[in-house]
């Protein structure tokens, strides 16, 4: 539909590299394509999965994307597992900048392990919300 608003950012989140860098943590990377109209910041990133997990880290340089552009983000994550062992709804979150506002954007991933005891992302959703979106708004009286 002409002239649609954006209503979030827009991006895609497709995993190109993952290696071993020790017992139980894999060096994994995501290459992140911004779909929208408006550039966005790449702020940090986090995965809070207790079973594919990595601590939030600022991104630094924080890449700027304009349309259509990609970065890569990555991350050393603490995940380990049999072969065809499956974790569902580990997540990749993003804190973006769009717009001249913070975001979220929640990138939920099916992970499998493979033969090698590597795992590997599948990315099944994306989804953003403004940070603050559902704070109480206080009023001066």
């Amino acid at each position: 539909m002409p002239g649609r608003r954006e209503i979030g950012p827009r991006l895609t989140v497709k995993e190109v590299s993952r290696r071993v860098v020790g017992s139980g943590r894999w060096h994994v990377a995501w290459e992140i394509r911004n779909l929208g109209k408006a550039p966005l910041r790449l702020v940090t990133a986090r995965l809070p999965h207790g079973r594919f997990r990595s601590r939030e880290r600022a991104l630094r340089p924080a890449p700027t994307l304009s349309p259509g552009e990609q970065a890569r983000v990555e991350a050393s994550v603490a995940c380990g597992g049999l072969p065809g062992t499956v974790v569902e709804n580990a997540f990749l979150i993003l804190r973006v900048r769009w717009r001249d506002e913070p975001w979220q954007v929640f990138a939920r991933f099916r992970v499998v392990f493979d033969d090698d005891g590597a795992p590997a992302t599948v990315t099944e959703r994306l989804s953003a919300q403004r940070v603050g979106f559902s704070a109480p708004r206080t009023r001066s009286i």
